[in-house]
């Protein structure tokens, strides 16, 4: 290709150095004898040793020179003319007008058009004008043009000035070449037309002013004239380091001028993700097309209509072509400013029409948060937030009672005001709220954010405040005649809100390291709700009376021979009647006895209480100067002790301790203090003191005990069953009771328990692993970051404690038949020092023959004793059970008869479990004659059909399950009850040992349908049925798609998205068809709709196996604790330590979280006492100190002072 040099821009050149050829402008003819010159342009003729004559010649000194031969190179057959001058008159021939142009041309490339060849004749074809004054007028002409073309070359370098100003930096370097018309323009887009192009010409001449004598120079082409390309490792990020995208392929860079220039076809080229794109679709002026599937006529269904999100079809194509107005709307798109100015008016317009819809206000409040992601300058984002609140105030103004905007309001606030600010519009909020348990929780949550104002006592207060003003409004629902029957909604939901704030205090307590307070308050719970003595009394006197059972020192629930409030108070009328009976005879000299309350005798006279006061005084004395002189002794040996450490007993807490073993070792024993010391201790003052107590008048000791004083403001009572049966459940589950499930997942009260949990225990931590069974590796690292034993496991009381108290509560509870099977499996517990052994269940065993003998006809009773013995091993003997309960039906009452399915249920579970595991090849033929048993209405007999079931038996079967589910969804009326699960599961069962797995999915979706969408949410028995259903997908998986057991199970997950049995037989499905990045997806999208921590611990079990995964677990880890509603979860950011600490191999990192962990929890002592186990050797003596300092401050329970651990050194080193 022909390049120009640098001196093209010079008017004038010297024609001795003149290397210019010069071609003819026309064909013309030569003879045939004539020599040729090399041809540039293979389509014009040339001349040999001769030039055009248009130009005339004046110094005869010049020679013709020959061409260059590489000058013939076909790559400078380049045409450097510029487009086409602007149309001149008519009055000029063409043929002149074509001779000025090239003669002014010539000019510019270096000739003189003054200077001729000598003997050079001009053509006839153009003829020479002889007149001085067109001669003038022509030169006058040229001159004009010449000032003309000089003012457009000044004003076209301003321009190029300035565009070159706004360049980037790569369009800065580009080189620019002097075009003949005195413009610069690229060499690529000089070129207009090649010489071996086969389309016709606009012109038939074209002009080689100047050729690259580069080539020759340097013996090759210009570099940036030939492609390059830049070769990428594909490996080197493939495991996580830091090279490019092993998916990108080779960048090819083409050159389109003397820069390095990128052509546009390159600049364009790449994916939707590559930083291109990504910087292109957050300018503001890119207009958006946004596509949505409801604009083109597609309706979504509705199993996958939240969890696949919105999206638009494959037929999207066909619909635009039908409908061409959507099309034009999609073609034209719409900037941001655009899009923000068109919502903003919907929404106006909308507000107007309906200002008193709330769910209107708050999607209007909730796009200002489109506002704030799309940028990130604070102004804008100040501006947003304003707006947003602005949008928020106005709508409480007109919904005043709207708990949800509300509390979008509140939240909006803190990104603008200050704490103090925030607290007092809390507290407005509450007072004029008062009744809402949820305002009442959410503001809980909010003060125990506030690092800086944090203290135990405070939010102990807080509570107090709290449930003091649910239990006010609970009185005035039950004052209004509401409560008096069990199916009053709003007064049921009153008193669940209240006991989930009281079971909210007591684990608060139980985190803060209060764990003897957070026991006396469930048993001050228990007592006073549960075992209150049947007699109208106003709250007061029974307050009384409930005072002096606590400082009796009569054994609680719990406990080793605790009988109940009631009992003992019975017990005490007994005595009290006794001792009046006696006082009657004239039998003065016997006794009283001692125990219970005795605030009905006479009092005594003043002058033998005083004569007792005095003898009571005098022993005080003499022990009060013995533990005097105990105490100075000892204090003498600390001190002696003390002072060879360095230290003395004036210089208190100041000290400061530089081994950070000593650490160590404090947190080690605070831990083994905090499994021992949990139990409430008696004051010496009670009248039944435990033998096995001893007791010390010293602070810590009198931090155990427990007083009537601080149970006082937290004892209520509860009328309606369901906020009974929700009190026993919750405090056995949060002592990790063997409970099973025991309330709905969306629950209130076991979202709360899931987003407290501590560590990952219990039924959570089986889920997680079995998600993974496949891969068994898969499942040990939640278990080894954040794993724990349950709590009765770790001491043989606690078991012990554990089964007292389900013992006591089933005599209260009777017909709840998960507090049974729990009674049977916690008698085990207790009896073995290490759980549950298999084949050791001799204790349960005895304690349900013993049960059964008073309790004949309750179902429940027989069902779980059965299966006790089935888990013991025992199957003959679980099969006589079941067959004399089954058998003994006829013969018990109606209302009993009506819980049968569910006993038939649990045998038909029995039998189908030993023949999926192979171990009895009849069981199944006994299922299915139990179940043709419950279908048939016939009396069961285990010999009924000991030869077969015969057909007509079958369909009588069949028939009397279809009635009998009619009457199901007739009775239940839109909510289902557990015998109405039962029966539906059981005819399921039967449709699956008879007609195949599709017939049991139809029963299934039949019985999913009788409960109404607007109850399915809240049923406990819904959620067991739906996952019943997936199992049965699950087990026939070889035959049924696998796009139906993901649809069904994704359907359950939109109903109940914190199901974790649900979850994991997602996650189950998923990795089996090796779908990982659907997995991913779907955590994303569930964690927008719905976060929980038992999401976010499955979608990190299911990463923390992975090699090169550590980018998505720290997005998974970061995005969790940004959520609002798993930002405060202790078992989040213990399981964010340990894996930076023990995966990532970061202690830097782990340092930096446990900071971030200790102010967003401060509540947690166990998350301060990572600090000191697992950061021991990271973490600075002094900063250790500190910490204990701080958890002083904010009132958390040390139970050891670290000069213990400093006396035993001091002992050590003087023993050695």
């Amino acid at each position: 290709m022909a390049e120009q040099d640098d001196n093209t821009d010079s008017p004038h050149v010297n024609s001795s150095s003149a290397d210019v050829e010069v071609h003819a402008l026309f064909p013309v003819s030569s003879s045939s004898s004539a020599a040729t010159a090399p041809r540039l342009f293979p389509s014009f003729a040339s001349a040999k040793n001769t030039v055009s004559s248009i130009f005339p010649i004046t110094n005869t000194g010049l020679q013709q020179e020959p061409a260059h031969q590489w000058l013939a190179n076909s790559s400078f057959s380049e045409s450097l003319l510029p487009p086409p001058l602007p149309s001149v008159p008519s009055s000029f021939p063409a043929s002149t007008l074509d001779i000025e142009v090239a003669g002014e041309h010539f000019k510019k490339g270096g000739g003189s058009g003054h200077n001729q060849h000598p003997g050079a004749v001009p053509s006839s074809d153009y003829g020479s004008s002889t007149d001085d004054d067109a001669e003038r007028e022509s030169a006058e002409k040229r001159r004009r043009k010449k000032k003309r073309r000089k003012r457009q070359k000044e004003e076209e370098e301003r321009r190029a000035e300035k565009r070159k100003r706004k360049d980037k930096a790569d369009d800065a370097e580009t080189r620019k070449i002097g075009a003949l018309d005195s413009t610069s323009v690229e060499r690529k887009g000089a070129v207009t037309v090649w010489a071996d192009i086969k389309e016709s010409l606009p012109k038939e001449y074209y002009f080689d002013a100047r050729g690259d004598r580069d080539n020759m120079a340097f013996g090759s082409l210009y570099r940036l004239d030939i492609a390059r390309y830049r070769r990428q490792d594909l490996f080197k990020g493939m495991y996580g380091g830091s090279g490019r995208p092993s998916s990108q392929r080779l960048k090819r860079i083409d050159v389109g001028g003397d820069g390095m220039v990128e052509d546009e076809a390159v600049k364009s080229a790449g994916r939707y993700w590559s930083p291109k794109f990504s910087s292109l679709e957050r300018k503001r002026k890119l207009r958006h097309v946004r596509l949505c599937k409801e604009r083109f006529g597609f309706k979504q269904k509705e199993h996958n209509s939240a969890a696949l999100g919105d999206f638009v079809p494959l037929e999207f194509e066909k619909a635009v072509q039908n409908t061409s107005s959507v099309a034009e709307d999609v073609d034209a798109g719409e900037t941001w400013q655009e899009y923000v100015t068109r919502k903003t008016k919907e929404y106006n317009e909308q507000i107007r029409e309906r200002s008193r819809d709330e769910s209107l206000w708050i999607s209007f409040a909730n796009f200002q948060d489109e506002l704030i992601q799309a940028t990130e300058k604070k102004a804008v984002v100040q501006q947003a937030v304003e707006k947003k609140v602005a949008i928020l105030e106005k709508a409480l103004h007109i919904l005043p009672d709207s708990e949800d905007l509300l509390l979008l309001y509140l939240e909006s606030c803190q990104r603008r005001d200050t704490a103090a600010a925030l607290v007092s519009k809390w507290e407005d909020a509450v007072s004029r709220h008062s009744s809402s348990f949820r305002m009442w929780r959410e503001f809980l949550r909010f003060r125990c954010s506030q690092f800086s104002a944090f203290s135990v006592s405070s939010l102990r207060a807080l509570y107090i405040r709290a449930f003091q003003s649910l239990v006010a409004s609970r009185n005035r629902l039950h004052a209004k005649g509401l409560g008096r029957g069990e199916d009053d909604v709003n007064y049921v939901e009153a008193e669940q809100g209240l006991v989930s704030i009281f079971v909210d205090l007591c684990r608060f307590n139980w985190q803060a390291g209060h764990h003897e307070l957070a026991v006396g308050l469930f048993q001050a719970g228990i007592e006073y709700s549960l075992f209150s003595p049947p007699i109208q009394l106003t709250e007061s006197n029974k307050l009384r009376l409930f005072e002096a059972f606590w400082s009796s020192g009569a054994p609680r629930i719990g406990e080793d021979g605790a009988l109940g409030w009631v009992t003992w108070l019975e017990k005490e009328e007994e005595q009290l009647q006794r001792a009046r009976e006696v006082n009657l005879s004239g039998d003065d000299s016997e006794e009283q006895q001692d125990g219970g309350w005795t605030g009905w005798s006479e009092p005594e006279k003043e002058d033998s209480r005083t004569d007792v006061s005095l003898d009571n005084d005098a022993v005080d004395m003499e022990e009060d100067t013995e533990a005097d002189a105990d105490v100075v002794m000892e204090e003498e040996d600390d001190a002696a002790l003390l002072e060879k450490l360095g230290l003395s007993l004036d210089a208190g807490k100041d000290v400061e301790v530089n081994d950070v073993t000593v650490w160590r070792r404090w947190v080690k024993r605070e831990a083994q203090r905090d499994r021992e010391q949990w139990l409430p201790l008696r004051s010496k003052y009670a009248k039944d003191t435990r033998d096995d107590v001893d007791i010390e008048d010293d602070g810590d000791e009198l931090e155990r005990i427990v007083d009537f004083e601080d149970i006082k403001e937290s004892l209520f009572t509860l009328h309606s069953k369901q906020a009974r049966s929700s009190l026993v459940c919750q405090i056995l589950d949060f002592w990790d009771g063997p409970l099973s499930e025991w309330c709905c997942s969306n629950a209130w009260s076991y979202r709360s328990a899931l987003e407290s949990l501590e560590s990952l225990k219990g039924t959570l931590l089986a889920d997680v692993n079995d998600a993974e069974r496949g891969d068994l590796s898969r499942s040990k690292y939640l278990a080894g970051l954040v794993g724990d034993s349950p709590w009765y496991e770790k001491s043989q009381a606690g078991a012990r404690f554990l089964r007292n108290t389900f013992f006591a509560v089933r005599t209260v509870l009777t017909d709840d038949r998960r507090l049974l099977r729990g009674l049977f499996l916690a008698e085990d517990l207790a009896t073995e020092e290490t759980g549950l052994a298999a084949g050791s269940m001799s204790a349960s065993r005895a304690l349900g023959k013993k049960l059964l003998k008073t309790h004949r006809q309750d179902l429940s009773m027989w069902g779980a004793y059965a299966c006790i013995e089935a888990a013991a091993g025992n199957i003959t003997a679980a099969r006589k059970i079941f067959d004399t309960a089954l058998a003994s039906l006829g013969a018990l009452p109606k209302e009993v008869q009506q819980d049968a399915p569910i006993l038939y249920l649990a045998y038909a579970d029995l039998e189908l479990a030993r023949s999926s595991c192979g171990a009895d090849t009849g069981a199944e033929q006994r299922a299915l004659c139990i179940l043709c048993s419950l279908g048939s209405g016939s009396e069961y007999s285990p010999q009924s059909f000991a030869d077969g079931i015969p057909a007509t038996q079958l369909l009588k079967s069949h028939r009397g399950f279809r009635e009998q589910l009619q009457r199901v969804r007739t009775s239940d009326r839109g909510n289902l009850s557990e015998k109405g699960a039962a029966l539906i599961t059981c005819a399921a069962l039967f449709e699956q040992l008879t007609s195949g797995w599709e017939a049991a999915a139809s029963i299934f979706e039949e019985g999913l349908a009788m409960t109404l969408p607007g109850n399915r949410q809240q049923s406990f028995e819904c959620e067991v049925l739906h996952l019943r259903y997936v199992n049965t997908l699950e087990k026939f998986k070889q035959a049924a798609k696998p796009a139906r057991l993901r649809s069904t199970i994704l359907r359950g997950l939109v109903q109940y998205p914190c199901n974790a049995k649900l979850t994991g037989a997602y996650i189950r499905s998923a990795s089996q068809s090796g779908m990982s990045h659907k997995l991913r997806r779907f955590f994303d999208d569930a964690s927008k709709r719905s976060p929980s921590t038992m999401l976010w611990l499955f979608a990190l079990s299911c990463e923390l196996w992975r090699p090169g995964a550590g980018p998505r677990i720290h997005s998974l880890f970061e995005r969790a604790l940004e959520s609002k509603e798993t930002r405060q979860s202790v078992l989040l950011w213990r399981c964010y330590i340990a894996y930076e600490l023990h995966v990532a191999s970061n202690p830097d990192a782990a340092r930096r979280v446990y900071f971030r962990a200790i102010h967003a929890c401060p509540w947690s002592k166990a998350l301060w006492a990572d600090g000191f186990r697992k950061l021991g050797l990271i973490l600075s003596a002094k900063e250790q100190s500190e910490f204990v300092d701080i958890m002083r401050e904010k009132e958390l329970r040390i139970r050891t002072d670290v000069y213990e651990i400093l006396l035993e050194d001091a002992e050590d080193d003087t023993l050695g």
